[in-house]
């Protein structure tokens, strides 16, 4: 049987292990960065790992799926494109490019219509967040 001294260090040492291994896992943002840069040097199958790791750590990131969404695009692979893009704009209804994204990847498909519909999209964002930005310019 352990003593008190002996169960309290072994409980101190797990602990600090487990705190110690949440430290220096990086997170979904980083995760996100290091797709862009990947991307930015042409090296989209380290992008396209750093995307996806990206999403598996923290499922609620919208930066993660529309990076994800590009880079199934390059591989011509639209129909995941268009899966990653609809999860962008699902956690984030305000993510206009990743509506112009959807559209130009619904036209990649042949989808004319849809295409068309998410252009408009797009476009009704991007003039509103315009408007927003420039009333608050004015504001200042």
């Amino acid at each position: 049987m352990r003593s008190p001294v002996q169960t309290l260090l072994y409980v101190f040492l797990t602990c600090l292990a487990l705190i110690l291994t949440q430290c220096s896992s990086k997170g979904s943002d980083e995760y996100v960065k290091e797709g862009i840069d990947y991307s930015k040097q042409g090296q989209y199958d380290k992008a396209f790992d750093a995307f996806l790791t990206a999403t598996r750590v923290d499922p609620k990131n919208p930066a993660a799926f529309y990076g994800l969404g590009g880079i199934y695009n390059y591989r011509t692979q639209h129909k995941q494109a268009v899966e990653a893009f609809k999860a962008t704009i699902q956690l984030d209804p305000t993510h206009f490019n990743a509506r112009y994204s959807l559209g130009f990847t619904y036209e990649k498909l042949g989808e004319k219509e849809l295409a068309r519909e998410e252009y408009a999209r797009y476009h009704s964002l991007k003039k509103r967040f315009e408007n927003l930005a420039q009333k608050e310019q004015d504001n200042h």
